[in-house]
């Protein structure tokens, strides 16, 4: 059994890559450990890199057009279902791999790949002190819950982890239809493990291995941009329109509100604040059906780019 590691990189050099550099110093250390995981990286900066190297074996595509994280998943996810991989490692290229992490997800890799109900085994991932993934889903002020520390098993309710770090199950991916192209770039993880949980699949909790990552969110200033973060709130927005009732829509509106007031206490930049306020009028002024509908429209954009990247899948290159 082998798993297939994708790395979603934009403009930053492969030698800088804390992912990367974790991957490198993981893999070339324990050639067992390289026996059984391939290593993609998914380049979806400007320009190609034209002579892309590391000290491991990779597979090297670039898009010509960058269609974020949920285009590259996907493609990737019909890569491992052409080369008949049953798991996918997902990375973004800020992460802090260890050999570790790499030993400890492969044992619950081969552990659960009979168990055809778990769709996906996510670490504890911490931002400085702060458990920033899993969660659990919960209608309350916050809209989430953190779970019990060090236990593994089956997470409870509707669970929901960041993308980087997590091993999805590719037959669970294909049995929901990938990931969503409405959501390109933020809530595509939002999306997916909502629709694991509809379906009835289960998210297992590796809580015996912990990886480090810097969230945006949780240093605006220094880690986040007005436009990613004016992104993020329109897809936190469609994502809540389309897939939470009402009374989960009226925290949100809430939520927002106390938003802008903190950013507008905490922040050096007074825009983030300005998007949230922006944001929370937009959820008040608008009726849902014209904010969904808004939101469709412009999703529809990116559709015919999509199916021209995932077309020309053909090109990937063995480093």
């Amino acid at each position: 059994m082998k798993i297939l590691a994708v790395v979603v990189r934009y403009q930053t050099p492969l030698t800088e890559s804390p992912t990367l550099q974790g991957l490198c110093d993981a893999l070339s250390s324990q050639p067992d450990l390289a026996r059984r995981y391939t290593v993609m990286i998914w380049d979806n900066s400007l320009e190609a890199i034209v002579n892309p190297q590391l000290s491991i074996p990779f597979l090297y595509r670039h898009s010509k057009v960058n269609l974020g994280i949920s285009c590259a998943y996907n493609c990737a996810m019909e890569y491992a279902i052409e080369h008949g991989y049953p798991w996918m490692l997902l990375l973004d290229q800020d992460t802090k791999i260890t050999r570790e992490f790499l030993l400890t997800m492969l044992g619950h890799c081969l552990d659960l790949l009979p168990m055809e109900e778990i769709a996906a085994i996510v670490p504890t991932i911490r931002t400085g002190r702060i458990v920033v993934s899993p969660h659990r889903q919960l209608f309350s002020l916050t809209g989430r819950l953190q779970y019990p520390a060090g236990e593994c098993g089956i997470a409870a309710g509707e669970a929901s982890a960041i993308n980087s770090g997590g091993i999805m199950r590719v037959a669970a991916l294909q049995a929901i239809g990938g990931f969503s192209t409405d959501f390109w770039l933020d809530y595509s993880d939002f999306y997916v493990f909502h629709q694991f949980f509809v379906h009835g699949m289960k998210v297992w909790r590796a809580a015996d291995v912990e990886i480090e990552h810097d969230l945006s969110v949780m240093d605006y200033d220094l880690l986040m941009t007005p436009s990613r973060y004016r992104n993020l709130s329109f897809a936190e927005t469609a994502f809540y329109d389309l897939y939470k009732g009402r009374l989960e829509n009226a925290g949100h509106v809430l939520r927002l509100l106390a938003r802008a007031m903190k950013q507008r206490m905490k922040c050096d930049n007074p825009e983030f604040s300005r998007i949230s306020w922006d944001q929370f009028l937009y959820r008040l002024k608008v009726p849902r059906a014209e904010r969904i509908a808004r939101w469709l429209t412009e999703c529809k954009k990116r559709s015919p780019q999509q199916a021209q990247i995932t077309d020309e899948m053909g090109e990937l290159i063995l480093r």
